[in-house]
């Protein structure tokens, strides 16, 4: 068996791209299938979620205050154990998870997962700035900030492991076309491929309409922006 993770951050289509993988026979365990602000649910599992804010804790971090993790407690690293010892268990040639926090706390999972896969996804700024300050109220200035720390940590990683990235925010169709085939090109049946597709909804596409073109990002905020869009062109 082979472990595929989704890396992105928050509110950037890393929920819609979990659904279409586990459509595509992925197995990812007990997850959320439906929540507020995600209808068709967050497709996290819990177990990890929570540790993922306690390894982050142990290192002085949060989710919204990210830092790498260098360090972990023995009980953590069990859980971390027996979670994997349960996905690894079931009958499926591949199993997943996705937790935006992980873009930080990768090191702790990767002690452990040999040779994992990689797909990430990003999306425009200021429309996870406003899906951000819709569903926790916080200042759109302070999500661009996030976002930032958040994506120049994806790129870091993609550089790095050389994984694919998916935009978000593409059209409908070009979205699905892109994702299918990154995904295929991880190993996973493309006779599943109807399957996958079935998950996406466009309608549920928070921000969508939101317009972007005349938002004044920060200089920095809309570099690593650049930067996304360029390698995603590439990948």
């Amino acid at each position: 068996m082979s472990c595929i993770c989704v890396l992105g951050m928050h509110r950037s289509g890393t929920s819609c791209l979990t659904g279409i993988m586990q459509g595509l026979g992925v197995e990812l365990g007990e997850v959320f299938t439906e929540n507020l602000y995600n209808k068709r649910g967050n497709r996290e599992n819990s177990r990890i979620v929570i540790l993922n804010d306690a390894v982050l804790n142990t290192n002085k971090g949060a989710w919204n205050r990210p830092v790498v993790v260098s360090e972990w407690t023995p009980e953590q690293a069990h859980e971390r154990d027996s979670i994997i010892r349960e996905l690894e268990r079931r009958e499926t040639v591949h199993w997943g998870f996705k937790d935006t926090r992980t873009l930080f706390t990768l090191p702790f999972w990767l002690e452990i997962i040999e040779s994992p896969l990689f797909i990430g996804t990003y999306r425009h700024p200021h429309r996870v700035a406003l899906s951000l300050n819709n569903r926790d109220q916080s200042p759109v200035e302070e999500g661009w900030e996030l976002w930032r720390v958040y994506n120049e940590r994806l790129l870091e990683l993609a550089a790095h492991y050389g994984f694919a990235l998916t935009d978000f925010d593409q059209p409908d169709d070009d979205y699905l076309a892109d994702v299918l085939e990154k995904l295929i090109a991880l190993g996973l049946d493309p006779g599943l491929a109807a399957r996958g597709r079935e998950f996406f909804d466009p309608a549920l596409r928070n921000q969508a309409d939101s317009p972007v073109d005349n938002v004044a990002l920060p200089a920095d905020v809309l570099s690593v922006y650049e930067r996304l869009r360029n390698y995603h062109a590439r990948s």
